[in-house]
């Protein structure tokens, strides 16, 4: 691949307000506790006082492999036949609950489960897009198990999803603008970025040829 890869990753430069004034915000809080067996933290980046931008840090026991068999576990058929992910679907149920406990905006900037062995970050690139695209996510992960691990071999110790492929890397007024109307859910589901304990350089999965892809990758700041 001859174009550069531009990832998100813990890119955020702003103060985090780690007690966000936000009604519901602890019940929300434990029902994601309860249904992703996990400590959770949840702190709201946004600097803009009329809008509520949260970051959330899941924290768990469970290795990569035992958190997808947990969840393709939780994978129900529901009344009219479809496989449904109960964990996802009670995730968007519980915030939409709190968006609408409260006046200003909620929107979810950055999801991020960390397990023993991995680190998934997931990054918002429209709005809401986290609350709407984490049951595609999570499935994409469990999907992608065999081929993003070298076929069972190595597993990530980070993922990010997503990142992002640009031809005019010195274009980065572009890239700055990532998070503009023109994303859609299917970013979500071409590049993820990849480090492992033997590589000193991040490296791409490419979903749609279920590949490794050695290319550059250049993490932005915003």
């Amino acid at each position: 691949m001859d174009q550069d890869i531009f990832g998100l990753g813990n890119c955020l430069k702003i103060k985090f307000d780690d007690n966000p004034k936000i009604e519901g915000l602890n019940v929300f809080r434990k029902c994601l506790e309860k249904h992703f067996f996990s400590d959770v933290s949840i702190r709201n980046c946004s600097s803009d006082k009329n809008f509520v931008n949260l970051v959330i840090e899941m924290n768990t026991n469970f290795n990569l492999n035992e958190a997808l068999y947990f969840l393709k576990n939780k994978i129900m058929r529901d009344t009219a036949g479809k496989n449904t992910n109960k964990i996802a679907t009670t995730f968007s149920k519980a915030f939409s609950k709190l968006q609408e406990s409260n006046s200003l905006p909620i929107d979810i900037e950055e999801f991020s489960f960390f397990l023993n062995n991995v680190s998934i970050i997931v990054k918002r690139v429209y709005q809401n897009s986290i609350p709407g695209q984490l049951r595609n996510i999570l499935n994409a992960i469990g999907n992608n198990y065999e081929y993003y691990t070298k076929q069972f071999q190595e597993v990530p110790f980070e993922i990010y999803i997503p990142v992002f492929e640009d031809d005019s890397p010195e274009n980065s007024a572009k890239m700055l603008g990532i998070m503009s109307s023109d994303n859609t859910e299917g970013d979500y589901f071409k590049y993820w970025g990849l480090y492992f304990d033997f590589n000193d350089d991040a490296v791409v999965y490419d979903l749609k040829k279920s590949s490794i892809i050695y290319t550059d990758v250049n993490m932005l700041n915003y």
